[in-house]
């Protein structure tokens, strides 16, 4: 069975979006991290696990700013692919969030 054009850009939303709250989980994750260790920190020079655990939260939010990215040109071409309206005023990442709550199945896996 061959997808549409409109199916496949859907795949790659979800995709996108399921990218995009790993990567949010990810930033908050190591956030909390530095923040637990940061709290018993002697004051002065950093110790190598401090300034690790500050590289792990600079990826982290680099790699969220990029699934970001990917999703919301994800959502820009399969709203122009399958014809939905986005009504003005609404951001395409909220709209297409809740577009996909309202359409897609919870139990959805791919």
């Amino acid at each position: 069975m061959e997808l549409t054009s409109a199916a496949g850009c859907l795949v790659q939303l979800l995709k996108a979006a399921q990218a995009t709250l790993q990567a949010t989980f990810d930033t908050e994750l190591a956030a909390d991290e530095l923040r637990r260790y940061q709290k018993f920190a002697k004051p002065g020079q950093p110790s190598p696990h401090i300034v690790q655990l500050r590289q792990k939260q600079a990826a982290a939010r680099q790699a969220s700013s990029q699934s970001k990215q990917s999703f919301i040109k994800a959502a820009a071409a399969f709203v122009r692919e399958a014809g939905i309206e986005v009504p003005q005023r609404v951001a395409l990442e909220e709209f297409i969030t809740h577009w996909i709550d309202a359409n897609v199945p919870k139990d959805f896996s791919r």
